[in-house]
């Protein structure tokens, strides 16, 4: 799911992207149709809608016992004045016949990150969203409604003052679980955000992901300029590819063999992301993945 709120060039080569994956594209907001993108693949649908960052307020795919879909509506951070956003998981799960269940958990989807094994990884920042709960209320949401069985909680670059220093704190701007037992984390010399990449690809490595088996801990570097943080794991996975940023003066090339090296056989797209990365996100950011209905 993406919504044509803003940054539309980088919506369309997405949508195209993700079709050629062969997956559907469904837009809220989105146009009549999309150059590139198959009929049959393409859903626009016409919900209100206040911004373009999907991954945060979209809907969270689940299996229902009988093994069809379900939505899980975690309240949204900004709920008190991105009404239309907060509203459209469930807007969702009615156009897919699919049932939604509202919890009062306080959750951007970037900030949150599944081995579908049941182990969830979520910066700190989740507690202070949810400040009102204790930090044992928040963990029971999380395995009540998203099916977490073990909670990995790490610890997120800030500044001076306490505030996250990438704008978010959100998991996605520094690691990201390609495959069983292989994972991403960015790396920079940045004297801010170092300790809590170093902190984490640390902790990975040390992860138990299989029996005897630890996480295998790759690297692709970060950047902090201009009062932005430039980051290569904000990627979206789509079946047989992945979707990368791209930047001007980046490291693109390098970034791109990580991801390779990593998914042989995976188409490997690298998606131009130089102006909505100041805003604090790139191309996970601004997706939301639904599961297939059964057929």
């Amino acid at each position: 799911m993406i919504t044509y709120a803003a940054f539309t060039p980088l919506l369309d080569s997405i949508a195209r992207n993700v079709a050629a994956a062969g997956a559907e594209v469904w837009a809220v907001g989105g146009p009549a149709s999309i150059t590139g993108v198959p009929a049959a693949q393409y859903k626009p649908l016409a919900f209100a809608y206040d911004s373009v960052w999907s991954r945060d307020y979209g809907p969270f795919g689940i299996d229902e016992a009988t093994g069809d879909l379900a939505i899980t509506d975690t309240t949204y951070r900004h709920y008190l004045t991105r009404t239309g956003d907060d509203a459209i998981p469930c807007e969702v799960a009615g156009y897919a016949g699919a049932a939604c269940y509202h919890t009062k958990l306080i959750l951007d989807g970037g900030n949150i990150m599944s081995d579908g094994q049941g182990n969830v990884f979520v910066t700190r920042r989740i507690y202070t969203w949810n400040s009102t709960l204790t930090e044992a209320e928040v963990d029971q949401l999380l395995h009540d409604y998203l099916g977490a069985k073990t909670i990995h909680k790490l610890a997120y670059a800030t500044t001076s003052k306490g505030a996250p220093a990438d704008g978010t704190g959100h998991i996605d701007m520094f690691a990201k679980i390609l495959k069983p037992c292989t994972v991403i984390v960015a790396q920079t010399t940045n004297a801010t955000f170092k300790p809590a990449l170093e902190a984490a690809a640390t902790y990975f490595a040390g992860l138990e992901c299989a029996p005897q088996r630890t996480y295998e801990v790759l690297r692709v570097p970060g950047y902090y300029t201009g009062g932005t943080w430039y980051t290569y794991t904000n990627s979206l996975l789509v079946n047989d590819h992945v979707l990368v940023p791209s930047y001007k003066n980046g490291n693109d090339a390098g970034a791109q063999k990580v991801y390779q090296q990593a998914l042989p056989g995976y188409t490997v797209a690298m998606m131009p992301s130089d102006d909505i990365i100041k805003l604090g996100g790139s191309v996970h950011c601004v997706t939301k993945e639904i599961p297939a209905t059964p057929r």
